[in-house]
């Protein structure tokens, strides 16, 4: 089954150089109409400790909606992929970056490598979603800012799609030093009910502007949610489940098919095979696995917009008729042959 988690953008702190100290991170989230795209601006206060060329930060871009902006000191520089194939580290530019950089791969699956932050840690990752920068640096304190647009990620492994927009503050406890981190929500254009796992905001409120303040990293993610409400009625129809309306309707049609039975029987008592019991039979455990299936997409209809419509290889219960009908139709059959006896005996 197709996972329930459409990927939207996965932002990710940078990576720091060692011959760089990152005295501040400021992220600035603004949410856009409907919850549809995210603008992310961020700024990285930095230390040079010495004068010459850098690289002073390594990007994980996933997915982005918009083109990714990096500015250095507010003047825009160009970002540049990773070299396709790596050994070892001092092969690369990137020697006084990580403990090791290489190609888990390099002879089947040469767009990933591993980056070791630490000795025998490290993670995987898709060259084309790493980009960094070179930059003639001066000794001192320098700004650099991060622009860009993000699309949601879409859960929907229940009825209700939930969205989410994420960022991941893991890669600073690689960083050279941690200053301290700034988180700023703008949700002003929407007016939805909103969830972070950052807690009560130092300032503000979901609602409106939103702004936290930390000294050490408050989690390994941040991420900001919003579950659409469904009607009423939708959440009845949730609650009762597909299983249940069909469970419902199985118990109607199976007395409305006994009474079918009876009345045929009660004028053709002498019938040795009953087509209604027969034709019933062979007919309702189908008419029963399609109603469960309308009954998914009746409840899709009635949420709207925001259904998630994962309910897995729904075909496959189409494969259950063989297995109902050899329960239902022996049933169905040993009730008419009673009717039939005892229509018999009254008449």
């Amino acid at each position: 089954m197709a996972s329930p988690i459409q990927q939207g953008t996965l932002s990710v702190s940078p990576f720091s150089s060692r011959d760089v100290r990152i005295l501040k991170e400021k992220i600035n989230l603004t949410i856009g109409p409907n919850f549809q795209t995210a603008e992310y601006h961020i700024e990285y206060i930095i230390e040079v400790k010495s004068d010459g060329k850098q690289i002073p930060l390594l990007f994980h871009a996933q997915d982005y909606a918009n083109n990714f902006t990096v500015r250095i000191d507010g003047i825009t520089t160009t970002l540049l992929p990773i070299p396709e194939k790596y050994k070892t580290l001092s092969q690369t530019p990137f020697e006084k970056f990580s403990s090791s950089f290489s190609n888990p791969y390099e002879y089947e699956n040469t767009d990933r490598t591993i980056i070791y932050w630490e000795k025998k840690s490290g993670s995987i990752y898709t060259l084309k979603d790493l980009h960094y920068f070179e930059a003639t640096l001066t000794k001192g304190i320098h700004t650099i800012s991060v622009d860009y647009i993000a699309t949601p990620w879409i859960d929907g492994s229940n009825w209700v799609n939930n969205y989410s927009f994420r960022y991941s503050l893991s890669p600073a406890k690689y960083w050279k030093s941690f200053g301290s981190l700034e988180i700023t929500l703008d949700a002003r254009s929407i007016h939805l009910p909103l969830t972070t796992n950052l807690g009560q905001p130092s300032k503000g409120s979901l609602k409106t502007i939103a702004i936290w303040n930390f000294a050490s990293l408050p989690a390994e993610y941040w991420f900001i949610t919003y579950t659409p409400t469904p009607s009423k009625f939708a959440q009845l129809l949730i609650a009762i489940e597909p299983g249940a309306l069909t469970l419902i309707l199985t118990l109607i049609v199976f007395f409305l098919h006994i009474l079918a039975i009876r009345f045929y029987r009660k004028h053709h008592p002498e019938k040795r095979f009953s087509w209604v019991m027969i034709t019933g039979s062979l007919f309702i455990p189908f008419f029963i696995l399609i109603m469960y299936e309308y009954f998914c997409d009746l409840i899709d209809y009635v949420i709207g917009e925001h259904a998630a419509k994962n309910h897995g290889y729904r075909f496959v219960t189409l494969f259950l008729y063989p297995l109902i009908l050899l329960v239902y139709w022996p049933n169905m059959w040993q009730i008419d042959k009673y009717l039939k006896q005892r229509i018999r005996k009254q008449t």
